[in-house]
């Protein structure tokens, strides 16, 4: 049970997340859209609850810093893309999104590395 929970879960469970509000824009809806438009923001805050699992006593701790540094940027890259190919005007706007997303969970990620380390 230890090694079930972890980053990998967590990741796994936002894309499928992405997943269904992709499937969900298939007739594009504005309040979707305005969702799909702002995930940009969203994939940072997701990755915060990635170091929330330090505070977990049913975590393994072993090795955790490199399993959420690899799994939050190649689940944030498939899941910005997942959910930014159901946005329903395709554009150069697609492409910042992507780039602003993965530019601010690496900021997050060296933050939170660097707490976690002076924390535990």
């Amino acid at each position: 049970m230890r090694n079930l929970l972890g980053p990998e879960l967590l990741w796994l469970l936002i894309y499928g997340v992405a997943h269904l509000v992709a499937k969900a824009n298939v007739p594009p809806t504005k309040a979707i859209d305005d969702f799909i438009g702002n995930c940009w923001l969203y994939m940072p805050m997701l990755a915060v609850l990635c170091f929330s699992l330090w505070w977990v006593p049913a975590v393994e701790k072993n090795w955790l810093l490199l399993r959420v540094w690899v799994v939050s940027i190649l689940a944030g890259h498939f899941v910005l893309e997942k959910v930014l190919s159901a946005y329903s005007t395709q554009g150069p706007g697609n492409g910042m999104s992507w780039l602003a997303g993965m530019l601010w969970l690496f900021v997050v990620l060296v933050v939170g590395s660097i707490i976690v380390k002076i924390r535990f």
